[in-house]
């Protein structure tokens, strides 16, 4: 087993003022991850659980008041800092298909800039971008590359930053929930699409809230809360067999085909700014006990999965 990407001991904390003081509060705590080669990797939670902080914190694209701190982030075997890679051997997937094109340039126009980051020559690079766009299951190029993107659907948009991607010849590919703004049956396609590209060696990192994309699409799943890793494991085995109550609560929330009655989790997930000791979800678990007020569970192997709880000796 390779691993394409290795995070150690990672912290974000960002500067805030609140009431009239200003001090630093953590969206994640030392997080702990590796991602193999050739799979598709889903990082889950509610919004406001550090998913899309982790993203950028890896692209280095996180606001001015942020204080980061890691042991280390490798990609490849070799710290990330030391690496010019964004856009290149690591390509965004924004969330957002509708703010991720330039409304002033062509889509040809936006894709040569790709070409140019690879130093692909002018007379190559049309070629390349056709073939790019045929992978992602566009019919119409010629229409397409002359339109601006107001001209194009969400997806479409969405199909052109993967092409994007693929023009780049990225090896890994990190998307930020990139199916929120499309309708369902346009969401399985653009999914379907990722899964052709792991099939073709790449990795996906898979920014979601929705635990039945994990379900149908993932190899592995990571579950977030309020910037703490509660449960790691392969995403068959975390619907087998889930660990970590707030893993059973996301599940039980799911619509199933029983018509079993959906769960609530209780409460709502705390704002940054609220110190919350020990557990983090132990104002909303079922099973809280004294110790999980206190103490901060930490992350270990519990079978074939990870999870970070004092249910489990």
């Amino acid at each position: 087993m390779e691993n394409i990407l290795e995070i150690k001991n990672l912290s974000v904390a960002f500067k805030i003022e609140l009431n009239r003081v200003e001090n630093y509060y953590y969206a994640l705590k030392n997080i702990n991850l590796s991602f193999e080669k050739g799979k598709i990797h889903s990082i889950a939670g509610e919004s406001g659980c550090g998913k899309s902080v982790l993203i950028n914190t890896i692209l280095n694209l996180l606001a001015k008041n942020a204080c980061v701190e890691y042991e280390s982030i490798l990609y490849n075997g070799v710290d990330i800092r030391k690496q010019d890679i964004l856009g290149k051997s690591i390509f965004l997937i924004p969330q957002d298909p509708f703010m991720s094109l330039n409304p002033l340039y062509t889509i040809e126009n936006q894709m040569l800039e790709v070409r140019a980051l690879k130093g692909i020559k002018r007379q190559d690079a049309v070629e390349k971008i056709k073939k790019s766009l045929e992978e992602v299951k566009i019919l119409n190029i010629d229409n397409v590359l002359k339109s601006y993107p107001h001209e194009l659907s969400g997806g479409m948009k969405q199909r052109v930053i993967i092409a994007m991607a693929l023009l780049a010849e990225s090896d890994l590919i990190l998307a930020d929930e990139p199916t929120t703004a499309l309708d369902v049956s346009v969401s399985n396609s653009i999914l379907n699409i990722l899964v052709e590209l792991k099939n073709k060696g790449k990795t996906i990192i898979l920014i979601t809230h929705d635990l039945s994309i994990v379900s149908n699409y993932t190899d592995t799943a990571t579950i977030m809360y309020l910037g703490n890793v509660v449960e790691a494991a392969l995403s068959k085995e975390l619907f087998k067999n889930p660990l970590h109550p707030y893993t059973k609560a996301l599940l039980g929330a799911l619509p199933n085909e029983k018509g079993k009655k959906l769960e609530n989790i209780k409460g709502q997930i705390s704002p940054i700014t609220e110190i919350i000791q020990g557990c983090k979800f132990h104002p909303r678990c079922n099973c809280v006990m004294d110790r999980c007020k206190i103490e901060t569970p930490m992350l270990k192997q519990v079978c074939s999965s990870k999870t970070a709880c004092f249910l489990y000796k």
